[in-house]
């Protein structure tokens, strides 16, 4: 939702402190470019950037930006931080521009207090402008927008009444009262006319769909004339409409093409073998001889609204036209956001902008505590360790009703993580949701380069868990694994009640690796209390270990140099003489 978000946005520094602070901004934002203050940049980024981040006093920025601001639907969102990255300040398109959100996140990132002075943000409440955009809706009467607004920071509820079933839009609960009675309403969402609701602020979804027969000698007049006329007649907003649907044939019809075209409508041409799959109102035998279905305009629009009919067929001199009114939904989304180990310094971009676009956050406890500074503004669902399917069928559910849903995952959430489960439940119920996976650095990279590079050349992961997968089967991934001289990453490899299959492990191991094979222990990876131990595999079960840890055993040509785990990936084998020659120099 966030323009700025997307990371393109500039940063503008005064002095060395402001570029300091700069780059600590690009750490977190790589795709952002940094400027030295300077008036004829300013203009070329005003038409270029979603946003604009001054590192500065607020009087400079003003004078800067004062010739620039034209259109706040338009303008970029502009920031101003102090140079000492205390304050971050939403100085223009708090919500159009996305300064607002753009600043808590900054905020959160660099340990700053962002300076919000928009009223529903001060009393956290959702914008009701930028809902409306994310809903897609047409504003009637925006006139009434600000006193709906004011009211509803005033009493924190603001009543809705929704004139169709056909109409699904996501609704928060705790803010957004749904009526049975529009004149009991502050905002009034509808795709038809309603004369009791002129003071109320009218929201249009555009989910009309116009079924048309035509003549290929039809004007355009004639078709604006009769579309526009019947719409007026039966009280449905022109506005709403969403596309114009007709049969093949027709389908290139130049005039038809125009209308379309001018008033920005989708045009859906159908077979006649598809429209004859619907059944229509109004029959027509001489026409069902001549093209093959009874009636073009309302099997048209019923096929392609996959709704219901609002308006039979109307029958004009060169035009027949019916209107059905679509299924109206806000898709969800669900992102999968891995976090890697929680460390700020290690979580990527997009999972940044994925957990400050999302409306809810669902996630192991742990996980939310662990980026609990980048969502404190957010709404959370903190589960336990087990619960993973509740966590899953929550983040679908929500999605279904409209809601941005980001599921936290340690590490990487493809690699044990809540990814395929989330898949799996989606494809057995056959859902048609928006899913993407943000990556994250997995538990066997940070511990791998935290002991140097032991997972140079080719590696399994197995995890120790038998809670999911039979012991029977891990046992024999353990052995082929084992066998084939594989470097071994081991996930989970005890808990309170799975204390011996560490051990159990270990013999297997043994059976086709030499004691001695370096071993490297990895305890809270880049979290707090981490900690490193280099032993051998004959003595891997000797250490504390728990879910947190992660054991890499190396394979055959494996070793320790100083503090260092190393498997050779075959250069030496390759490159011999090279090796020679650097050995020499080095020494």
């Amino acid at each position: 939702m966030t323009k700025g978000l997307a990371g393109n946005f500039a940063v503008i520094y005064l002095n060395n402190k402001g570029l300091k602070l700069a780059e600590k901004i690009l750490n977190f934002f790589p795709s952002a470019k940094v400027y030295k203050l300077n008036q004829v940049e300013i203009k070329d980024l005003w038409e270029e950037v979603p946003a604009i981040v001054f590192i500065m006093a607020t009087g400079i920025v003003v004078r800067c930006i004062a010739p620039l601001i034209k259109d706040k639907k338009k303008d970029p969102g502009v920031l101003v931080i102090d140079e000492e990255g205390s304050h971050v300040i939403p100085l223009l398109g708090g919500h159009q521009g996305g300064a607002n959100e753009l600043a808590k996140t900054i905020s959160y990132l660099i340990n700053a207090k962002p300076v919000i002075t928009t009223s529903s943000d001060l009393n956290n409440l959702p914008a009701l402008d930028l809902w409306i955009e994310r809903c897609q809706l047409l504003v009637k009467n925006d006139a009434h927008l600000p006193k709906i607004m004011s009211n509803f920071v005033e009493n924190k509820k603001v009543k809705i009444y929704i004139n169709s079933d056909a109409i699904h839009l996501p609704l928060y609960s705790e803010y957004f009262e749904v009526c049975t009675n529009s004149k009991e309403a502050h905002l009034v969402i509808t795709n038809r006319k309603l004369e009791e609701c002129e003071d109320k602020l009218i929201l249009i979804p555009r989910n009309l769909i116009l079924g048309v027969g035509l003549h290929d000698w039809i004007t355009y007049d004639e078709i604006e004339e009769a579309v526009k006329g019947t719409f007026d007649e039966e009280g449905l907003y022109f506005e709403a409409l969403k596309g114009v649907a007709t049969i093949d044939r027709k389908a290139n019809n130049p005039v038809l093409r125009d209308f379309c075209q001018k008033h920005k409508l989708e045009l859906y041409s159908f077979k006649v073998e598809d429209l004859s799959k619907v059944e229509s109102v109004s029959k027509s035998d001489i026409v069902e001889k001549r093209i093959g279905v009874s009636s073009v305009c309302e099997q048209s629009a019923i096929f392609a609204s996959k709704g219901r009919l609002l308006v039979t067929k109307r029958v004009f001199k060169n035009l027949t036209i019916a209107v059905a009114e679509s299924p109206y939904y806000v898709k969800g989304k669900i992102y999968v956001v891995g976090i890697g180990p929680g460390n700020m310094d290690l979580i990527t971009p997009k999972a940044i902008k994925a957990l400050r676009e999302a409306d809810i956050i669902i996630g192991y406890k742990t996980y939310i505590q662990q980026v609990e500074a980048l969502i404190k503004d957010k709404k959370t669902f903190a589960y336990s360790m087990t619960e993973e399917v509740k966590r899953a069928k929550l983040a679908i559910d929500l999605a279904l009703k409209g809601m941005i849903v980001a599921v936290v995952s340690g590490g990487d959430p493809g690699i044990y993580g809540m990814a395929g489960l989330i898949l799996e439940i989606i494809s057995q119920n056959n859902l048609n949701i928006t899913v993407e996976i943000i990556p994250g650095v997995s538990a066997f990279n940070s511990a791998s380069a935290l002991v140097g590079a032991p997972i140079m050349n080719d590696f399994v992961c197995i995890s120790l868990s038998d809670r999911l997968t039979p012991w029977e089967e891990i046992e024999k991934r353990l052995e082929h694994s084992a066998k084939a001289d594989f470097v071994i990453v081991l996930y989970n490899p005890k808990s309170t009640k799975r204390t011996e299959n560490l051990t159990k492990a270990k013999k297997i191991i043994l059976n086709y690796r030499d004691g001695h094979t370096p071993v490297a222990i990895v305890k809270n990876a880049n979290r707090n209390g981490q900690e490193i131990v280099l032993t051998i595999l004959e003595d891997m079960d000797k250490y504390p270990v728990d879910m947190n840890t992660t054991l890499i055993i190396g394979n055959s040509q494996s070793f320790v140099y100083k503090n260092f785990l190393i498997t050779p990936r075959g250069y030496k084998r390759k490159y011999e003489e090279e090796y020679r020659i650097i050995g020499s120099v080095v020494g």
